[in-house]
């Protein structure tokens, strides 16, 4: 069998060698419908009582909403270690973290991706807490997505209007 020389980034079918198999999502709704995945999922880790990939799963929805945010703003999405960085994604999506509650922001500062190689929850995260904290964080967002939303569809209507 002859082998060939491509270049790294040469796309075989589905397979792409030197990149991702998967593409990020790339409208602010295909980001949304991701975070309302993962969040499901989240649920059904809770009532499997699998808190630490119950609250990884949050994280992941906290991020995916955030990254929503960034797109919806016209704001590219950090990539990298940042780019799991949910404070690190609003900031570049244009919010101060500040506009968010204490507790929201704390459950987003303490989110890691090392979580995901934790047995248990530490003694002094209450599940509930968290769950409470990324309610708030998805409630926030998705006010944040709709209002944009109708700010940019109310403006098509007025310049088209009679």
């Amino acid at each position: 069998m002859r082998e060939t020389s491509r270049p790294s980034n040469v796309a075989l079918g589905h397979i792409t060698l030197g990149g991702s198999l998967y593409e990020d999502p790339q409208t602010p709704q295909d980001w949304e419908d991701v975070a309302l995945e993962r969040r499901s999922d989240a649920v059904e880790l809770r009532r499997a009582e699998r808190h630490v990939a119950c609250l990884y799963y949050l994280g992941f929805t906290a991020e995916c909403f955030a990254k929503a945010l960034c797109v919806a703003r016209g704001r590219t999405v950090p990539r990298g270690r940042d780019g799991h960085n949910v404070l690190v994604i609003l900031e570049q999506a244009g919010f101060s973290p500040q506009v968010l509650p204490q507790e929201v922001r704390s459950f987003l500062a303490d989110r890691d991706v090392a979580l995901r190689y934790q047995p248990v929850l530490p003694e002094d995260v209450k599940i509930e807490d968290e769950i409470r904290a990324a309610n708030r964080f998805v409630s926030w967002c998705t006010t944040q997505l709709r209002r944009r939303s109708r700010t940019h569809s109310t403006g098509a209507r007025r310049r088209n209007a009679p």
